[in-house]
């Protein structure tokens, strides 16, 4: 690719918000004690890599793997929500939980990582739709 394209690219890259749709990493944060602020050796995704990248807006996925269900599942959904929380309270300078399309535009505008909350598998809310309303009053979309 020609100098050229890459400068139009870098050019464009900086007008729009980068999204991430589908990011697992805060497993590592709950499993491993990560610190996603710094740069790791492991894994995918870090708050560096994100920036480097022009990814800001990057959708972290509460994943409970199939072999939890019922209350399990809630459990390490609510493990996982924790552990990104964690996250959260040690760098609001750098990250920002996000729960609107305007949210996501502020927290870019203000230089930080607006992170959007989802949960990946129907079995982690057991059934019960007070789960995931639950889940929607912790900020998890």
């Amino acid at each position: 690719m020609s100098q050229a394209y890459m400068v139009r690219a870098r050019e464009l890259a900086a007008e729009v918000i980068g999204i991430d749709s589908h990011i697992d990493t805060i497993q590592r944060v709950l499993v491993m004690g990560e610190d996603l602020a710094e740069r790791q050796s492991a894994g995918h995704v870090d708050i560096p890599r994100l920036r480097e990248g022009g990814i800001h807006a990057p959708f972290f996925a509460l994943w409970a793997p199939v072999y939890y269900q019922g209350a399990e599942a809630i459990r390490r959904t609510l493990d996982l929500r924790d552990a990104m929380q964690s996250l959260l309270k040690s760098h609001p300078d750098q990250i920002e939980l996000a729960l609107t399309a305007a949210d996501i535009e502020r927290i870019v505008k203000a230089n930080r990582i607006a992170a959007f909350l989802t949960i990946e598998g129907g079995h982690q809310i057991d059934d019960d739709l007070g789960v995931l309303r639950m889940y929607y009053q912790l900020g998890i979309r």
